[in-house]
Parts: structure tokens; sequence; C-alpha cells
């Protein structure tokens, strides 16, 4: 059996003038770069104090510069990093003050309520210290837990102390 060939697709190549490629990003640039530098070496050579005059032929023929060669070399991006980088130092120092600002403040806040925590329970403690030194109460315990009666009035003596001049005087005395 006898295959029958197919025929073969046409195959059409279609180039693109140079003003219609693309190129990818920095290739691009570079070509628009050299064809511009061409352009003005071939203007340089007709004219070498680079003026041109309004009769010329290619007078109409400016060059629109693009962003890029806008650009000049001057310090301007450099100044403006410059100036951003310090603001955002300041900005972060100023943040970072504030955070300690209210740490320190949290603290303090801490501080006083502990303060008068402990104001309280010495309130507390006073109260039960007065409580607990009551005669009465004092006089209570050692009768059930001590087994003591008060003593007996002919059991109590009296013992006067002489002032301090007057055991002076007496010490010289003998």
């Amino acid at each position: 059996m006898l295959k029958r060939r197919e025929p073969e697709p046409e195959v059409t190549v279609v180039t693109l003038p140079r003003s219609r490629r693309r190129m990818s990003g920095a290739e691009g640039v570079a070509a628009q770069r050299r064809r511009r530098a061409q352009q003005q070496s071939k203007l340089e050579a007709d004219r070498p104090h680079g003026w041109g005059r309004a009769d010329d032929p290619d007078a109409g023929q400016t060059h629109k510069p693009s962003f890029l060669d806008r650009r000049r070399a001057d310090g301007t991006p450099l100044l403006l990093f410059t100036v951003l980088a310090v603001l955002t130092g300041v900005g972060l120092a100023r943040v970072d003050s504030r955070i300690e600002i209210l740490q320190i403040a949290n603290e303090i806040t801490e501080l006083s309520e502990e303060q008068q925590r402990l104001l309280d329970r010495k309130r507390r403690l006073e109260t039960e210290r007065a409580f607990l030194r009551r005669p009465a109460r004092v006089g209570e315990q050692a009768r059930e837990r001590l087994g003591m009666e008060p003593a007996p009035a002919h059991r109590i003596q009296r013992i006067e102390l002489l002032p301090a001049a007057a055991k002076a005087e007496e010490a010289t005395e003998p």
C-alpha cells in the first residue's frame, strides 16, 4: 500500500523594520543611545561648533531627549536619598522614644498600683495589731492559754526610782 504524501506547509518569514522591532530593556536603550550618538557625531562632523542654521536641511529634525537623556548627574538623587535616609532615621528615633515613654508610663502605673496595695496591707496590719494589743484581750489570753491570774494586792510592791541627779549625788557621798 502506498502512502500518500501530504504537501508541506509553506513558511513565510516576515522581517519587521528596525523601528518596529522590540528589544529587551537594557539592549533597546543601549541601541537607541548608540544611534543617537552616531547622529550627533554626524552633526558635529558637519558643524564642529555644534550650532546649526535655520535653513539647514536637517534643521527640523531635532532630537527630543527622553527622560533618561534629560537626567543630569548633578547629585540630586544622592541628595534625595540622603534626605530620605535622615528623615527615616529621625522618624525611627521618634517612634523609639515614644515606645520608651509608654513603657516607662506603664511601669509607673504598675508601681503606683503596688504602692496602693502595700499601703492597704499596712493599714490592715496596723488595725490587726491594735486589736491584738488590747489590754482586755491580753488578759483573756493570759488566763486561757497560760493559766495566769491577776496578782493579789498584797503581793504588789511599789518601787520608786530616783532621778538621775540624785543617783549621782549618792554615788559621790560615800
